[in-house]
């Protein structure tokens, strides 16, 4: 249903992902798998979830979650080797953000109340 390929499940249950996960426009409410590592991208926007739990540990591509229900990052991906896109959210926060992304960190059209979260990014 999801169609992805080229996984191994770890013993802990995290999914890695030699390629790209696109779960975009599922109508999706939580994540269906606890990702470990996602070597390419990561697309899980245009869903309505309200949380990032079981979102990969690190994506070697792009992470994509715009467009969703979600007020926090609490269980975000960490470390992102392209662009991070958590835009058009109801974000009040940006604690729980990605200590590392590669390339653009998008934020735009939340309800952010200040950027305390952003700061700590390297």
């Amino acid at each position: 249903m999801y169609r992805i390929k080229n996984y191994t499940i770890n013993s802990d249950g995290r999914v890695d992902v030699a390629g790209n996960v696109n779960i975009f426009n599922f109508g999706l409410t939580k994540l269906p798998l606890k990702f470990g590592k996602v070597s390419g991208y990561f697309d899980c926007s245009s869903n309505s979830l309200i949380t990032l739990e079981g979102c990969p540990k690190s994506v070697g591509g792009h992470f994509f979650c715009s467009s969703n229900h979600l007020t926090k990052l609490e269980g975000c991906t960490q470390s992102i080797g392209g662009d991070f896109d958590c835009g058009f959210n109801q974000l009040i926060s940006l604690e729980g953000c990605p200590k590392s992304v590669g390339g653009d960190f998008n934020f735009r059209e939340n309800k952010l109340k200040d950027l305390y979260g952003f700061r700590e990014l390297n």
